[in-house]
């Protein structure tokens, strides 16, 4: 009896142990909204930002909405800055549409959201600014 008890014990113990990563990895991917002040410059046009909805997998793929008097999807890639935990590089890959936009930037998720991207339109070729800072 004592024996079965103690292969309980061990096996339990060996079950938590493999499973812990897999609960860490689950944690890992984060999700926000802010609302704020921002603009987005498409060329010359310029449009001002509301809010922003920020998903970062943990996959390292971001998805990224700009809401403002158009709503802009935008997706691509995430990795840790080295310089704080808060601070994420952004490289934009794509969007909502075919032609997508190729760009940069970076992203600040500590006690007010900062977004900053820069690139272009792969179709009209057409320079795009992002600015956002979260309230």
């Amino acid at each position: 009896m004592k024996l079965r008890h103690m292969l309980a014990a061990v096996s339990i113990l060996v079950l938590s142990i493999v499973s812990a990563p897999v609960v860490a990895k689950v944690q890992q991917d984060r999700l926000t909204h802010a609302s704020g002040d921002g603009r987005i410059k498409v060329g010359h046009e310029q449009f001002t930002i509301n809010a922003v909805n920020v998903k970062l997998l943990d996959d390292h793929k971001a998805e990224i909405i700009l809401v403002a008097d158009i709503t802009i999807f935008l997706s691509g890639t995430w990795s840790q800055s080295a310089e704080s935990q808060d601070d994420f590089d952004i490289q934009i890959t794509g969007g909502a549409s075919a032609g997508g936009l190729e760009g940069n930037g970076k992203l600040t998720l500590g006690k007010e959201v900062r977004l900053t991207l820069k690139g272009a339109s792969r179709t009209s070729k057409k320079n795009v600014e992002v600015y956002f800072v979260g309230k």
